[in-house]
């Protein structure tokens, strides 16, 4: 069990870094579109301004993913619970949008699913 936890912090991890990638790269094809004509510069500010949020969002939750020790864990199940309500928590005092909280959940499910299977 507690090597399920911790392939499934390192796994997560990863995940998260493509998370990033994936946004980072929404981000260009945003300044790409804006350039191109093809959204105005109001749609181009918005969706900045998502993707950021979502980029903070990401980097809170790693840190939380960081500081959690896989010992403290009696299950995956409970990590899972654990890193979900800390991250609700930080998420409304941050005011993170629900795009983040859900790519991020997506990217838990993905990694527990993967961990549960090996």
């Amino acid at each position: 069990m507690k090597n399920q936890i911790k392939n499934f912090l390192e796994i997560l991890k990863l995940e998260l870094d493509d998370l990033k990638e994936d946004i980072q790269t929404l981000k260009q094809e945003c300044e790409h579109k804006l350039k191109e004509g093809v959204i105005t510069n109001y749609v181009h500010m918005e969706n900045m301004a998502l993707y950021d949020n979502e980029l903070h969002a990401v980097n809170a939750f790693r840190r939380i993913v960081e500081v959690s020790e896989p010992d403290s864990f009696h299950s995956l199940d409970d990590l899972v619970i654990h890193l979900n309500g800390t991250f609700r928590t930080v998420m409304k005092a941050c005011a993170y949008t629900e795009a983040g909280r859900i790519g991020i959940e997506r990217k838990m499910l993905k990694v527990a699913k993967y961990v549960r299977s090996d």
